[in-house]
């Protein structure tokens, strides 16, 4: 089992209006987060297997709530204040063969421009969700897998292509490596100080999304977040950990799509050389603080 409390300030910046080519307004968000994964029934892994693999049935527990504050916004082009992005799912991860491993996922999600539960509409901006995942484990610290994720994001099934990978290295006994894609893209270079003590430089890619209308038509308003920074993380005992992060927020994107498909591949706005260029707020600082209880 485990829980996850979080919370993330990225400082005030300008923001690039793509189709205007040109900074449009300002803005600051704070953005709280919450998850937990529950294992319901486990059976130990078997003791000749040398990656350890358990077979789990679980559930998966999610909630991000985002608060922005957006001043000099033109009518029209308004950024939404709020954000709350709300999950739940079913688990269950099996070994297969000596080498391969199953993961299958199946949930439901809500999507909203407010930070409140009424704000949620069956057919407005809930989504179900699952995937289905082969995962081949290349070394006992080296996974990749492939597989299929399906939502109803535009109204009807949708099947795209679901990717896995996972790495965990050390270097000597105080320097290690992560790379993970599960929620997201996370990579850490880690530096053991002391027993309860980890120094890490941390690159995270994440974002959230509101289902909304705007002007009697349904669309999709879509932030992605790049962050980095450097992140000191407290042990305390051998369950709790309390990860500080201070950097920067290099990438906060923030544009409205139809929701069609079509609109999903379509460019915001294009240079003269015909690359595309997206709508996003500009550098600024970013700091986190959160908890961990495994």
């Amino acid at each position: 089992a485990q829980i996850s409390i979080k919370t993330e300030y990225i400082s005030n910046s300008k923001f690039y209006d793509a189709v205007a080519d040109t900074n449009t307004g300002d803005g600051s968000a704070m953005i709280y987060s919450v998850g937990a994964l529950v294992p319901l029934s486990m059976q130990a892994h078997k003791e000749d297997d040398p990656f350890q693999r358990p077979t789990i049935w679980g559930v998966s527990l999610s909630g991000s709530f985002v608060q922005m504050h957006n001043h000099h916004f033109p009518v029209g082009k308004e950024l939404p204040s709020q954000v709350m992005n709300l999950g739940v799912s079913a688990i269950h991860l099996r070994p297969l063969k000596e080498r391969q491993s199953m993961l299958i996922a199946l949930g439901v999600g809500s999507y909203t421009p407010e930070n409140r539960l009424s704000s949620i509409h069956i057919g407005e901006n809930v989504v179900a969700n699952g995937a289905f995942i082969l995962v081949w484990h290349l070394r006992p610290n080296i996974e990749i897998g492939g597989g299929v994720a399906l939502n109803n994001s535009f109204g009807y099934p949708m099947v795209f292509p679901a990717f896995y990978f996972k790495y965990n290295g050390a270097f000597s006994d105080k320097f290690t490596i992560e790379v993970a894609s599960i929620d997201g893209l996370k990579v850490a270079f880690g530096y053991n100080y002391r027993e309860n003590l980890d120094f890490k430089l941390i690159a995270n890619m994440g974002g959230y999304s509101a289902y909304l209308r705007r002007n009697g038509e349904k669309e999709i308003f879509s932030q992605q977040t790049f962050v980095v920074g450097l992140q000191p993380e407290f042990k305390i005992g051998k369950h709790v950990s309390i990860p500080l992060t201070v950097g920067g927020s290099l990438v906060r994107s923030g544009r409205y799509r139809e929701r069609k498909l079509s609109a999903m591949f379509a460019s915001e706005a294009k240079n003269e050389d015909g690359t595309s260029r997206s709508s996003q707020f500009n550098p600024a600082l970013y700091f986190a603080a959160g908890v961990t209880i495994k």
